[in-house]
């Protein structure tokens, strides 16, 4: 039994596991079946155990023809971690503080006349900062997204876009070490997106979300097609060309340090936010993030294998469209012998039932 479930809805599957008596799940990576975190209930939060960098060293597995770089490892992993709010920026505490002082700038005007308009640079649309973080607890309170003006580069939109192309054909998926056949979990990815491309439709959702929910101001750049660093430079220089010319405070937030030397040689207000370098092995969180990083994990890794329940997430399947990538919807397989088949059907019935008209 197959099932497109948008984010929300994959609840069901942790509910109907509960149910079930079912006390923690374990998820596996498709390519070699290497479990990648464990999750365990407790009460109405989970408490996630992850793995380290060993458990991706899949170099002593791969055989030369293997095209390794469309195999996601320890990096890809540790960007699903950040972007589903699993594990913070090294320097967060210091970024609430920046955000509270920018948003006590911008209702007191006492302290500024000038309106303040945020930007992003393209790597933090990977990491989904607007519409995941926000709302942020500060010491002035509640700071949300919407209480601020938002700018959007057209080379940070560029950047993003220039990465959804690639897809695997049959020779892409030989050249991985994949079999095509049907039955083998990885069947789905043909003529699918490829890791790139997948993370770029990823990031995409967050300028959607700027452009639709924030309505943000694009402001115009001349991207370079070869240099990236050219690039950094130019959304920086738009950045404070629209600040002159609107008399506004133009304040940048990236996550690449040289962007920081950029920003502050043309004096933009900005913050670079870290990478964490580590974090505690094991993690509780609330059902927000849990239900992200299935996702997220699904999506990146293209398909994920929840054996307990014997269920298969699948982040990329044969019509996807456009509308799954929005409501970030997973496909999910669930085996005939799975002891949450009937409690899965009894609420898909439901929820179809609620949406289709008699």
């Amino acid at each position: 039994m197959e099932y497109t479930l948008t984010k929300p809805n994959i609840m069901l599957l942790l509910n109907a596991a509960k149910q079930q008596g079912i006390e923690r799940l374990t998820i596996e990576e498709p390519h070699f079946h290497n479990t990648i975190l464990d999750i365990e209930f407790k009460d109405e939060n989970y408490v996630v155990s992850l793995r380290g960098k060993s458990a991706f060293d899949y170099r002593s597995q791969l055989k030369e023809y293997w095209d390794s770089s469309e195999i996601p490892g320890f990096l890809e992993y540790k960007d699903c971690l950040i972007s589903s709010g699993l594990i913070n920026f090294e320097n967060w505490d210091d970024f609430v503080e920046w955000i509270d002082y920018l948003y006590r700038t911008e209702t007191d005007p006492t302290l500024s006349s000038r309106s303040i308009f945020l930007s992003i640079d393209s790597n933090l649309a990977y990491f989904r900062l607007i519409s995941r973080r926000f709302p942020i607890k500060t010491k002035s309170g509640t700071v949300r997204a919407e209480d601020f003006d938002f700018l959007l580069s057209s080379i940070v939109e560029g950047e993003i876009d220039h990465h959804i192309r690639d897809k695997y054909n049959n020779t892409d998926l030989k050249m991985m070490g994949m079999y095509t056949k049907i039955g083998d979990i990885r069947f789905n990815f043909r003529n699918r997106g490829k890791l790139m491309t997948r993370k770029a439709k990823f990031a995409t959702q967050e300028l959607t979300y700027l452009r639709s929910k924030l309505n943000s101001a694009r402001i115009k750049g001349n991207p370079s097609k070869t240099d990236s660093e050219k690039n950094d430079i130019r959304i920086v220089e738009s950045l404070e060309r629209f600040s002159w010319t609107r008399n506004i405070v133009a304040a940048l937030i990236s996550a690449d340090r040289n962007m920081g030397s950029h920003a502050e040689n043309s004096e933009i207000p900005y913050f670079i936010l870290e990478i964490p370098s580590s974090t505690d092995r094991r993690q509780e969180v609330s059902s927000p993030v849990i239900l992200n990083l299935l996702h997220d994990l699904a999506l990146t890794f293209g398909a994920i294998k929840l054996p307990e329940i014997q269920v298969t997430l699948f982040g990329i399947w044969g019509g996807k469209t456009d509308a799954d990538y929005r409501e970030e919807a997973v496909r999910a397989w669930v085996n005939p012998g799975s002891i949450l088949k009937d409690n899965i059907k009894r609420d898909m019935d439901v929820i179809e039932s609620l949406i289709t008209p008699d």
